[in-house]
């Protein structure tokens, strides 16, 4: 039998997609995700005070873009960027007592969770500054094992942290080439991520216009620009709800993902997960 990890989850007053305490078995940190208009409901359970804690912004139905920052407030944290930052819809914090997670901790672990946000090459990352903390080869475990369980229940919330490359390791990888474009992508049985430098046909619009939109928001953030020879790329990688979604937003127009991507031997995704 595999490892086994068991959550539990707490919903506050009974709001499925209100405040939720995640716990985890014979853990010392305690989860804490808040949907940014329940800030005040938040406050009134008692919670440890000294953590790290995302500020996302997914109210498209998908994680694009983040804030990582250190606190030893608690959710009072999340007053000042309530004014100062509007980005986001909803913080998920990671907390625990000072005895556990230490004010040297701490700032290692942020520094860690930028620098691993940074490499997933998955979302904007709203960090301006990286934290001058150095990361010393003693406290290096610590902060990797504490960012592990972090890694593990982001994931378990729908938002991976994980370079989607590592996942050709596991995964087989995919290709579309239609009209020139040939873009590669992996399908995890959740999502389909098309990955970063794959070429897009931004001369051909999508059907849906969302993902017309998307284009247009990675172009403005930089995202999606022209290479010397002048095609245009994907500099990180996007995850899509479905194949057909994917194929949509590299190819334009409406298409049938099961069809379109096809591993290194020309088999489709329905002969290959379907069948």
């Amino acid at each position: 039998m595999g490892r086994l990890k068991t959550i539990t989850t707490q919903f506050i007053n009974g709001n499925p997609k209100g405040v939720r305490v995640c716990l985890r078995t014979l853990s010392p940190i305690t989860t804490v995700v808040v949907p940014r208009p329940l800030m005040d409901e938040a406050r009134t359970i008692e919670l440890p005070s000294h953590g790290v804690y995302y500020l996302i912004d997914d109210e498209d139905g998908r994680l694009s873009r983040l804030y990582i920052g250190q606190t030893t407030q608690g959710i009072l944290r999340l007053e000042d960027h309530k004014v100062k930052k509007e980005f986001w819809n909803k913080a998920i914090l990671f907390l625990a007592d000072s005895s556990v997670l230490t004010l040297d901790l701490i700032s290692a672990l942020e520094r860690y969770a930028i620098e691993k946000a940074q490499e997933s090459k998955r979302y904007s990352l709203e960090n301006k500054i990286n934290p001058k903390c150095r990361i010393d080869q003693y406290q290096k475990p610590i902060v990797e094992e504490v960012y592990e369980e972090i890694g593990f229940i982001l994931s378990s919330l729908g938002y991976d942290m994980e370079d989607a490359r590592e996942g050709i390791a596991r995964e087989k990888i995919l290709y579309t080439s239609r009209r020139g474009v040939k873009a590669s992508g992996v399908y995890t049985g959740d999502e389909f991520v098309v990955l970063d430098g794959s070429p897009i046909d931004v001369s051909f619009p999508a059907k849906l216009e969302k993902y017309n939109q998307l284009r247009k928001a990675l172009v403005e953030s930089g995202d999606l620009s022209e290479d010397a020879s002048g095609i245009v790329r994907l500099a990180k990688s996007i995850a899509f709800d479905s194949p057909s979604g994917a194929a949509d937003f590299v190819l334009g127009g409406s298409n049938n993902g099961w069809v379109e991507w096809r591993d290194g031997e020309g088999r489709t995704m329905d002969g290959l997960y379907r069948r």
